[in-house]
C-alpha cells in the first residue's frame, strides 16, 4: 500500500479496519412489484468468486479491508461490471450499486449496524439518478481524513447524511480540472496553505460544475512531468493558486501557468488578497478579471470566504466552452501512444447524436479500447478486423505523416450495424476531421465525424463492405448550360 507512507488502516486507528456496506438495487422502481430482488451476492461473486462477504439482506452486504486500495480495486470493478452489462438490460433490469466506505471496530457489532443504516438512506438518496449514475460511492468524513491527498481528490467536499458527514465520489464522466499550487514539504506552511485553499475553495468552487479537481503534484505514474504537461495543455479548466507572496513566487507555479495562458485555454488565477496584511502587486500580465482574491488569514473570514468560493464558481461557469449544437455525430478522442494499457485513451468529447448512434450512453470519459469493443459486438463478424486494421493505419499515417501523406488519411471501411435499436442495416463511415500530436506527452487527439454511408456502401469481394464515395474522377465541366 503506498498512502500515508505505506501504513495500513491497522497502524493508524489499532483494531479499526475499513468496512465496505454495498447495497444493489433496479434502477427504476417496479411499479408492479414482480421483480425478483437482486442478489448482491451473485453479483460479487461475478467479479471475484472468492470473495467473502456478510450479507445483510439479498441486496445488501458488508465486506472488510486492512486498506483502501483494496477497496478502491473493487469499486474499480464494480464501475466495469456495471458498464459491460448494464448496456445489455432492458431499462426496468438496470442496476445500480451504492457503496459505503466507514472506519470502525470490525470486533463492535454497532458499526455494521451503524453502515447498514447509513447504506440504506444513501440508497434512497441516489434513486433520482440511478439510471444515470449506476454507481454511487460514499465515505465517512474520519475515512476522507486517513486518505492520502490523491486518493481524497477522488470525493467531493463533505455532505451530510442520515445525521453523518460523508463525502461522495465524484462521477465517471467528470472533467479534470487540473490545479497548480505551491508544493512544499509535509507539514510545511507552504503545504498546508495550498491544502487549505485546495480543500476549502477550490473543491467547494467545483461543486455544481462538470468539473473534478486534481492536484498536479498528486500525479502518479512513470510520466508525471508528461502528464503535467498534457494536463496543462489539453484540460478543459486550469486553476492556479500563486501562493503566498511573501516567500517569492514559486518559479514552477510561474512555468505552469505560463504554458497555460499559452495555449489560449479557460483559466483561473488565485492569489491572497494581501501578505501579511498589506497589499500587493501582481505582475503585469497577470492583472486582468481571470485573478480572484482570496483572504490570507481565515480566522474571523467566514462569510468573506463564502462569497469568494461563489465568485470562483461563477468564473468557472462563466467561461466554460458551450457545447456546440452537431449536425452529425462527432466526438473527441485522445489517445496516448505507447500506453500498453490502453487506460488513457479516452473520449474527452461526445455530442448527443454520438450516444444515439453508438447506442451508448455517457460516451465522454469512457476509455477508447471500450467503446470500440462495444461497436464491435454490434457489427457483423466479417466487418471487424477490417475495420480495426484499417483505422490503426489511418492513426499510423497521422503519427508518420511524412511517410504517406496526409491526404491518404481516409478512411474506406465504415462501421456497419448488424444489430442496433435505431440503426441496424446501416453503414457510417468515421472521418478524421482535425488532429494534433503532442509530442512531449505522446498524445494523439483527434476530431472524428460520422457520416451515413449506407447509400454507397457494398460488399467487397473480400468479404467485408466498403464505402465507395472516391474523389478519384473530377467532375466533368466541359458541357454547361447557357
Amino acid at each position: 500500500m503506498d498512502n500515508i507512507e505505506g501504513k495500513n488502516i491497522s497502524d493508524l486507528f489499532m483494531m479499526d479496519q475499513l468496512i465496505m456496506a454495498i447495497g444493489l438495487d433496479y434502477a427504476i422502481e417496479d411499479e408492479k412489484q414482480g421483480r425478483e430482488t437482486p442478489s448482491i451476492k451473485a453479483s460479487l461473486h461475478a467479479l471475484r468468486p472468492a470473495l467473502a462477504l456478510s450479507e445483510i439482506e439479498k441486496n445488501k452486504a458488508t465486506l472488510t479491508f486492512d486498506n483502501y486500495d483494496d477497496a478502491e480495486e473493487l469499486i474499480k470493478e464494480t464501475y466495469k461490471y456495471c458498464s459491460d452489462t448494464n448496456d445489455r438490460r432492458t431499462p426496468e433490469t438496470t442496476l445500480y450499486f451504492t457503496i459505503l466506505l466507514i472506519i470502525g471496530d470490525t470486533n463492535a457489532p454497532v458499526i455494521f449496524a451503524k453502515a447498514a443504516n447509513m447504506l440504506a438512506s444513501l440508497v434512497q438518496k441516489g434513486k433520482e439518478q440511478a439510471s444515470i449514475y449506476p454507481v454511487r460511492v460514499y465515505i465517512t468524513h474520519d475515512t476522507y481524513e486517513y486518505l492520502a491527498p490523491h486518493q481524497q481528490d477522488l470525493y467531493h467536499s463533505a455532505i451530510e447524511v442520515a445525521s453523518t458527514v460523508v463525502h461522495q465520489r465524484f462521477s465517471e464522466d467528470a472533467q479534470r480540472c487540473f490545479v497548480v499550487s505551491p508544493i512544499g514539504l509535509e507539514g510545511s506552511e507552504i503545504r498546508k496553505r495550498a491544502d487549505l485553499v485546495f480543500e476549502r475553495y477550490i473543491k467547494l468552487a467545483c461543486e455544481t460544475t462538470p468539473f473534478r479537481p486534481v492536484r498536479g503534484e498528486m500525479m502518479r505514474g512513470n510520466y508525471i512531468l508528461s502528464d503535467v504537461l498534457d494536463a496543462l495543455q489539453s484540460d478543459p479548466m486550469v486553476i492556479v493558486y500563486l501562493g503566498p507572496p511573501k516567500l517569492g513566487w514559486n518559479p514552477n507555479v510561474m512555468i505552469e501557468l505560463g504554458i497555460r495562458i499559452t495555449t489560449g485555454a479557460p483559466y483561473i488565477v488565485l492569489k491572497d488578497s494581501t501578505s501579511d496584511g498589506e497589499p500587493y502587486d501582481l505582475p503585469f500580465d497577470l492583472k486582468d478579471d481571470r485573478v480572484v482574491d482570496i483572504p490570507e488569514y481565515e480566522e474571523g473570514n467566514a462569510e468573506l470566504a463564502v462569497i469568494k468560493i461563489r465568485t470562483i464558481r461563477d468564473r468557472i461557469t462563466g467561461i466554460i466552452v458551450p457545447q456546440w449544437d452537431e449536425i452529425y455525430p462527432s466526438a473527441t478522442v485522445d489517445m496516448k501512444i505507447g500506453d500498453p494499457t490502453g487506460e488513457a485513451s479516452k473520449y474527452t468529447d461526445a455530442s448527443r447524436q454520438l450516444e444515439t448512434l453508438f447506442d451508448l450512453k455517457r460516451i465522454i470519459g469512457r476509455e477508447v479500447r471500450f467503446v470500440i469493443n462495444h461497436l464491435l459486438a454490434m457489427m457483423p463478424f466479417c466487418q471487424r478486423q477490417p475495420f480495426i486494421e484499417e483505422q490503426q493505419s489511418l492513426i499510423a499515417k497521422l503519427l508518420f505523416p511524412t511517410l504517406s501523406g496526409i491526404q491518404s488519411v481516409r478512411a474506406t471501411i465504415p462501421i456497419v450495424f448488424q444489430t442496433h435499436q435505431k440503426y441496424k442495416g446501416r453503414a457510417f463511415l468515421p472521418i478524421i476531421v482535425r488532429y494534433n500530436f503532442n509530442k512531449p506527452t505522446n498524445v494523439l487527439r483527434i476530431r472524428v465525424l460520422y457520416v451515413d454511408v449506407t447509400s454507397v456502401t457494398k460488399l467487397d469481394e473480400k468479404g467485408y463492405y466498403v464505402c465507395t464515395l472516391t474523389d478519384a474522377e473530377g467532375i466533368d465541366v466541359s458541357v454547361r448550360q447557357s
